[in-house]
């Protein structure tokens, strides 16, 4: 009965949803008309060549959790065709080219026909199913088929509705799963009341990830021309929100020689002349051509998509942005791994890794200016204090690493 009522949801809402393609957001229409291209996406694969792997992912973050994985399956199987599905647009278009999988397409919405003529397309010998977007049509065609199905990275909440009262179809579906390996004890824990009991602990990802950054070249040129001898604040991931309340401190601070990046998350025109002309001191925009007006800049606005990872090993002291209210704290691992002192705004209960660093003294919550000011001016006269913050989140990153060496041994001992 769960399923019958779940797919006639499923049906008005693709119904109720589909006709906003034409008077909604950009995105919306993205997230539409990429679906409508699968199909011929799909008649692109190599049919001389049945061995295939799939990946699905959500978005951006979720794909960031399975790449260590998707590494794994391109070095072991080399003559393997990968297929890597998304969700929501801000995973498919800044991903849609990776060397890493074969064919990258938007994942057909969840319906028993689309989940049938997906899975007959791709054919893979195993799937693989990053933290939670989890598809009860397409788990049903995985099972029909006998294809081991993994979930990477999971978490799971106990007032989760699956393990409510109208979730028992989809714990029939996840007890169907090859293997669940989840993210913490309370996930593992949750699983196993419900019968759940193939399942591991393995931690996030995400930590091998970010850890794996910081032993790579995170040299970036224009930022070799932009940055001397000067203390270097980052503001990463930032919305307007968060340039509010930082604004005054850069227009003090650059008076003092401090240098500032900010790498906006949404590269809004409006937004970056806004920024251009709040800004008292001398700012330059970096939109991918290097010039002299870099080595003259006190602040450089990052007008570009891929830098930022490697921009925090730049940095002196981080603020992550979006936890002022505008989507939710954005990726904190990130310049944690760099050993930097991590500022965020105060919107971050959902990020257990905030809540981690809060209480180990390593990120420190801020939603006024004047708390900027102050903590600043402590940066400035004490940097000692701030580097004993930045080398709590590095052990932190290195203490929870490991989660993708547990799960590929987990895999190649089960194939």
């Amino acid at each position: 009965m769960g399923q019958i009522i779940y797919n006639s949801l499923s049906f008005f809402s693709h119904l109720l949803l589909r006709p906003l393609q034409w008077v909604g957001s950009e995105k919306l229409r993205a997230f539409w008309n990429g679906r409508d291209n699968t199909w011929a996406q799909l008649r692109g694969l190599d049919q001389n060549n049945p061995n295939r792997l799939w990946m699905h992912c959500a978005s951006l973050g979720e794909f960031e959790q399975g790449r260590p994985i998707l590494e794994w399956m391109r070095q072991k199987y080399p003559d393997h065709q990968i297929v890597l599905s998304f969700f929501s647009p801000s995973g498919f278009a800044p991903k849609q080219k990776t060397a890493l999988a074969d064919l990258v397409v938007y994942l057909p919405w969840d319906s028993p026909s689309n989940a049938k003529k997906f899975v007959d397309h791709v054919a893979p010998s195993e799937a693989y199913i990053v933290k939670s977007d989890l598809w009860p049509n397409y788990l049903i065609q995985l099972k029909k088929r006998s294809i081991p199905t993994y979930v990477i990275a999971a978490r799971f909440k106990t007032n989760h509705w699956i393990f409510g009262p109208a979730g028992g179809f989809m714990r029939k579906h996840l007890a169907n799963l090859a293997h669940i390996f989840v993210q913490d004890q309370n996930s593992l824990d949750l699983l196993k009341a419900n019968g759940i009991n193939q399942c591991t602990l393995s931690g996030d990802t995400r930590f091998d990830r970010v850890w794996a950054q910081t032993k790579q070249d995170n040299t970036l040129d224009f930022l070799e021309v932009f940055i001397t001898d000067e203390p270097c604040v980052i503001l990463g991931s930032s919305w307007p929100q968060d340039h509010e309340i930082w604004l005054e401190s850069i227009n003090l601070f650059t008076e003092k020689g401090v240098k500032f990046i900010i790498a906006p998350h949404d590269l809004n025109p409006d937004e970056i002349n806004r920024l251009q002309s709040k800004i008292t001191g001398h700012c330059a925009v970096y939109n991918g051509t290097i010039t002299t007006e870099l080595s003259h800049a006190e602040v450089l606005i990052i007008n570009t998509i891929g830098h930022l990872s490697r921009a925090y090993a730049a940095a002196d002291l981080a603020y992550v942005g979006g936890g002022m209210g505008h989507s939710g704290l954005h990726n904190i691992l990130e310049p944690a791994a760099f050993g930097l002192p991590i500022l965020i705004g105060p919107i971050n209960d959902k990020f257990p890794e905030a809540i981690d660093l809060i209480a180990l003294k390593g990120v420190q919550v801020v939603q006024k200016t004047d708390e900027i000011k102050a903590l600043m001016k402590q940066w400035i006269e004490n940097p000692t204090h701030f580097k004993s913050m930045g080398a709590i989140n590095q052990a932190y990153i290195q203490e929870n690493s490991g989660a993708t060496q547990h799960i590929i041994d987990k895999l190649e001992s089960a194939q």
